[in-house]
């Protein structure tokens, strides 16, 4: 599961290497959502958060992740703040490695009749 990494599964899609790779779970914070909770757009670039509410992209840092961050002015009022971010702020941040669409691919793979074979 050490090589469910995103260069990785770029390389091994690239050379359009059938690759079945185990996850690891990781834990969020006690109490608050994990990031498969928030929905993600590849059409509109967005992600969306259990209350419905988009994050929009932000900035790309140099480590190749993007940001998506929510408008604090909305999250500020949300029943589900708590569950969503311990922020003082009210922003709820969630990154995207460029590359992502090729883990997103390793995990489908995965879950296919043959990569479960």
């Amino acid at each position: 599961s050490g090589y469910l990494t995103t260069p990785i599964c770029r390389g091994l899609q690239n050379r359009k290497i059938f690759a079945v790779i185990a996850h690891r779970r990781f834990h969020p914070r006690q109490g608050l959502f994990p990031k498969w909770k928030f929905e993600y757009d590849a059409r509109r670039n967005v992600y969306r958060c259990p209350a419905q509410q988009e994050l929009p992209y932000r900035t790309t840092d140099r480590k190749g992740y993007r940001q998506y961050a929510s408008d604090p002015a909305q999250c500020q009022h949300c029943p589900l703040l708590d569950q969503c971010t311990q922020s003082r702020n009210h922003r709820k941040v969630v990154t995207r490695h460029v590359w992502e669409d090729s883990k997103e691919w390793v995990r489908s793979n995965r879950l296919s009749p043959s990569g479960k074979r």
